[in-house]
């Protein structure tokens, strides 16, 4: 089978890795990007299309028209949330879609990008948020699958032509997976080859936190914490963030504790955990009960708003708590993330579709 993958950006390196699992188990597949990852990631195909990106100047300019894909992310709610935008935002993506048209035609010439039998939207996200193009590939008979992380189903919504054309929403994350029953759930592919190993330096206990939204981790809590613990113990906070992903790892492999998240909700965990939990350093998160009771065997030292700065204080001083957590997070990414074995799950899932010849298996 031939299945492309389609994503805004490589968001956090795993995207790639969903085509070398298709590849590995004999298929042909490509990634295609709308712009390049800040944290240099490897690309496939990258089509570096204009006015998209994390761009200052755009984020503005979406505050200003009040664009759709700003809402307030909420959890823990079965609410349906779909993208809304203004009028200002839709005459900007009418112009925008005129932009981009004539590269995304020259693309799909060169590439063969209509000629797929699977289609994977990350983020549910296609080329135009009309969802032409993939309300054109489903009348050819094209398979659709929206995979959902991060931030977009949760703060812009989904967008209602995509996701009624989707045959397959699949997600990592736990509160969209709860939030809408028509979402299955698919554990993010990783490769714990690539993480270099922890070293942490000698001295104060290091404590690292890489937030790419502030206001989503609770980082104003965590650096507080900290602050407030390093004026009787000996630790410190190591803050990742604006570098690329090399520098971020080196950084984080020189800490002895990881903090993801501490806000409140079904957030859970993300690729900043797949990374220190691979490395074998111990990683501090917040999962609510129903988090707890679906993944039962994760190794993560838990916490919470309210206990963040006494469940720090226990780490941070018990140097065998913290081993035995460092130890327990490779086995547990290898059972549950490796990147060969989520291939092997979605295929399971295109057989069940009846997408995929078993005796192609």
């Amino acid at each position: 089978m031939k299945i492309l993958h389609l994503s805004p950006q490589n968001y956090t390196g795993t995207i790639d890795l969903f085509v070398r699992g298709h590849v590995a188990l004999g298929h042909y597949s490509r990634l295609v990007t709308f712009y390049r990852a800040a944290n240099l990631y490897e690309e496939d195909i990258c089509l570096n299309l204009p006015f998209v990106g994390p761009m200052s100047w755009l984020l503005k300019l979406k505050e200003l028209v009040k664009a759709g894909s700003l809402q307030v992310p909420y959890t823990g709610t079965t609410e349906r949330i779909f993208w809304n935008p203004s009028p200002p935002e839709r005459l900007m993506l009418r112009f925008r879609d005129m932009v981009w048209k004539p590269i995304i035609n020259r693309a799909a010439g060169e590439y063969g990008l209509w000629d797929f039998d699977i289609y994977h939207l990350e983020g549910g996200m296609s080329f135009y948020r009309d969802g032409r193009d993939v309300i054109a590939l489903k009348k050819a008979g094209k398979k659709i699958v929206s995979y959902y992380h991060g931030l977009g189903l949760r703060m812009r919504g989904a967008i209602k032509p995509v996701w009624e054309a989707t045959d397959l929403n699949l997600t990592c994350e736990f509160d969209l997976y709860q939030r809408y029953p028509e979402v299955d759930y698919l554990f993010l592919p990783f490769d714990q080859n690539a993480m270099p190993p922890a070293s942490p330096q000698p001295g104060n206990v290091r404590i690292c936190h890489a937030p790419r939204i502030r206001s989503v981790k609770g980082t104003e809590e965590i650096i507080s914490a900290v602050e407030d613990l390093s004026k009787d113990i000996p630790v410190e906070l190591v803050l990742i963030e604006n570098m690329t992903n090399a520098q971020a790892l080196r950084m984080k492999a020189s800490c002895h504790i990881a903090i993801d998240q501490v806000a409140s909700g079904d957030m859970g965990y993300g690729v900043n955990s797949l990374e220190s939990l691979s490395m074998g350093i111990a990683t501090v998160t917040n999962l609510s009960r129903a988090y707890q009771e679906f993944i039962p065997d994760h190794p993560f030292f838990l916490t919470a708003p309210d206990t963040l700065k006494r469940d720090l204080r226990e780490l941070i001083l018990d140097r065998e708590l913290r081993e035995k957590h460092a130890a327990a997070g490779p086995p547990w990414i290898r059972k549950k993330h490796h990147w060969l074995s989520v291939a092997e799950e979605l295929h399971r899932i295109y057989r069940d579709l009846q997408w995929e010849d078993p005796a192609n298996g």
